[in-house]
């Protein structure tokens, strides 16, 4: 009943609004439990925007299943053509494709800002290796890249079997797609010594490091090609008001009142809002897992050359000036 209420409501959106602007798009890009919903909803305070949730999701955006691309992970180099990836991200950033499983709270407010909005906040959990590619292929306000510490996403991907990978919950990912996914990037497919590393990894917490790490090395890698804002989950944690006077800069707005209420209200997936606004959210990965698995993830991630992630709540963020400029 909720869902086809939500949907109804986006339906009247598009009659209103032929398209939304797609040159005033803003773009999230993270990993499944990595904290991009948090920074969506911050985001989608500004007025006019409203959030289109998770668009490479094969159930609510069916549209997708007609692209040629890894339907877990898509990757296009980012010189390459990709005419239909294309159209179809368009129109998605246009509001030209309704989601058939709207996600936001149902609230008199969000009714009438979704029926009027004029702009979208688009997240994403499976694109970071599309990053690059859309970086090179659209002129939109701005894109955010969110990276949070592997052990705190893999613990909640665990924990909740949110893995961004079309399965049953409690059914393991078979190594095979990482190997399978590292030979289709270029970036990586030619690094022998990697992949050979890769082959020895067993345990699910290592499988979900390996795709943690080419998830947020891509990324990284094009950092200083191009200008996306990397947002670092623990800063937006444990520095908030600075973080996000820097998150508005960037996209030459102003910040919204309302952005401060959302620093200390979960999100609409947060599943234990109690540490939620505090440092406390930082650790709770350290009751979760046990030492041998993060001693295991952190190797896997390190062996990417993702060293700034140890066995401490923060990055060395030294250490990620490297990547970052």
């Amino acid at each position: 009943m909720l869902r086809s209420m939500r949907c109804l409501i986006e339906s009247l959106g598009s009659l209103i609004n032929d398209s939304l602007n797609e040159k005033e798009a803003i773009l999230i890009f993270g990993t499944p439990r990595g904290g991009t919903t948090w920074v969506m909803e911050i985001l989608e305070t500004l007025p006019e925007y409203k959030s289109i949730f998770e668009p490479f999701h094969k159930d609510w955006f069916p549209e997708v299943q007609k692209l040629k691309i890894n339907p877990y992970r898509p990757y296009v180099y980012f010189e390459d053509l990709n005419p239909a990836l294309k159209e179809y991200l368009t129109k998605v950033f246009k509001g030209e494709i309704v989601s058939k499983s709207p996600r936001y709270r149902l609230t008199l407010e969000n009714i009438y800002k979704r029926i009027l909005a004029k702009k979208a906040v688009v997240k994403f959990v499976r694109a970071n290796r599309l990053l690059p590619w859309i970086a090179n292929n659209f002129n939109v306000k701005g894109m955010f890249f969110v990276i949070r510490h592997p052990c705190a996403t893999i613990a909640s991907q665990l924990e909740t079997g949110i893995r961004g990978h079309f399965m049953p919950k409690n059914t393991p990912i078979p190594k095979e797609i990482v190997l399978s996914s590292i030979s289709e990037i270029r970036e990586l497919r030619d690094n022998e010594e990697l992949i050979n590393k890769i082959k020895t990894i067993k345990t699910q917490a290592e499988i979900l490091a390996a795709i943690w790490s080419i998830d947020n090395y891509l990324p990284l890698y094009y950092q200083r090609k191009f200008e996306w804002y990397t947002l670092v989950y623990e800063s937006l944690v444990a520095n908030p008001e600075k973080e996000i006077e820097s998150m508005f800069s960037y996209i030459n707005e102003e910040v919204p009142e309302k952005v401060y209420s959302k620093i200390r209200k979960p999100s609409t997936t947060t599943h234990d809002p109690r540490y939620l606004g505090t440092t406390k959210q930082l650790i709770k990965w350290k009751k979760k897992l046990s030492e041998r698995q993060v001693k295991n993830i952190l190797k896997v991630v390190h062996w990417f050359g993702l060293d700034f992630y140890t066995e401490d709540p923060e990055p060395d963020y030294d250490a990620l000036r490297k990547w970052i400029p």
